[in-house]
């Protein structure tokens, strides 16, 4: 039995959502909100344990049919020159009996079957509303919504990612987020699937791509900027053609060719952040982002947060108090999560100073081999 019968989860991601769907199942009754609409983006990356957590919330199967599955046989960021000859070959893949196929899925489409798994365990999902305030009392949680409304909760769930409001009410003292030095630009490319799908650098950065089905490539580039600021589209188009320009790998010269003045490419900051310690203050917990953001050089943001969730709600479950099932959750999830936050980081740094690619190799391996351990 459930150690709670109640919870209000704040933010309607994928850390929110596959929160809803592991917490519902364990039989507690979840109410989301989400002030904005988080259902946008490109393509993400769910491998390693992620994967298993998609099927321990019952949607791997159904992510898998809409994705680009990723061979096991493969190898994590093999990197290639600008003129397409293998240059570095990255780790390969961890795999352990019964592991679940990783796969590269549109971001909206993870989110659907999340959304619709977690309505069909009975959870509400409310969209433009978010919670102003959150009051502990003796044996619940007050919160006070933006539309008005309250209402009474065993849990509160920050899932709302790097800039948590929930983080700013509840742990004041909190570090804030930290810019990592780099810029992400991730663009969907339409057209028919591009040859030579993997990682290329030149002078002038480093980007990757894999296609997607519908007649979708997806694309990730990543630009060394040491002082952060805001790009407008117009930098950001110029970063990103100059960079397409610096290869002369016939897959990159195609993806040349079809940037096109009003091409969609998301501009991003790598920001990163670790709420020390514990996530826990009373009967309010942070998940995903909101307590653990990292850089995306392992490629494991979104995966970390599928896993918060299938662990919260396994501690939910089985532990006989709130008290017991959140310490049990920190135990299992702060050194994971920090292993990938701290490494993230790392390779970040690697990469800022021009060291060998060896290095990343060797870190990348290190990180992966702990988190292929189970969670």
């Amino acid at each position: 039995m459930a150690s709670i019968s109640k919870a209000l989860i704040v933010g309607g991601g994928i850390a929110g959502l596959s929160c809803a769907v592991s917490l519902s199942r364990a039989g507690v009754h979840c109410d989301v909100v989400e002030v904005g609409n988080s259902w946008g983006g490109a393509s993400i990356g769910i491998t390693g344990r992620a994967a298993d957590a998609l099927g321990e919330l019952g949607i791997h199967e159904e992510c898998l049919a809409a994705s680009t599955p990723f061979p096991r046989d493969s190898t994590v960021a093999s990197q290639f020159d600008a003129t397409g000859q293998l240059v570095s070959p990255g780790p390969p893949r961890p795999d352990w009996p019964g592991s679940k196929l990783g796969m590269g899925v549109y971001r909206s489409a993870l989110l659907k079957s999340l959304a619709d798994a977690a309505k069909r365990q009975g959870a509400s999902i409310r969209i433009g509303v978010t919670a102003k305030s959150i009051e502990e009392q003796a044996s619940a949680s007050l919160v006070h919504f933006s539309d008005d409304t309250s209402g009474s909760y065993d849990l509160v769930i920050g899932a709302d990612g790097i800039n948590s409001s929930v983080r700013a009410m509840a742990f004041p003292d909190a570090p804030k987020p930290s810019y990592a030095g780099q810029f992400s630009m991730r663009w969907m490319v339409e057209g028919s699937p591009i040859d030579a799908e993997g990682w290329y650098s030149s002078p002038a950065g480093r980007l990757g791509f894999y296609n997607l089905p519908k007649g979708v490539t997806y694309v990730a580039a990543v630009f060394n900027i040491p002082q952060f600021r805001w790009l407008e589209k117009a930098e950001v188009l110029a970063l990103f053609g100059g960079l397409l320009d610096s290869f002369t790998a016939p897959a990159i010269q195609e993806l040349r060719r079809r940037l096109k003045p009003d091409s969609d490419v998301i501009a991003r900051p790598f920001e990163w952040l670790l709420v020390p310690d514990t996530w826990v203050r009373g009967r309010t917990l942070l998940i995903g982002d909101a307590a653990h953001a990292t850089t995306a050089h392992l490629g494991m943001g979104g995966g970390m947060a599928l896993e918060d969730s299938v662990v919260l709600g396994q501690c939910i479950a089985n532990a006989p108090t709130l008290d017991e099932a959140l310490a049990q959750f920190m135990f299992r999830r702060y050194s994971r999560v920090r292993t990938v936050v701290e490494t993230s980081l790392a390779l970040s740094q690697l990469e800022q100073r021009g060291a060998p690619r060896s290095e990343a190799v060797t870190l990348m391996k290190t990180a992966l081999t702990a988190i292929s351990e189970a969670y």
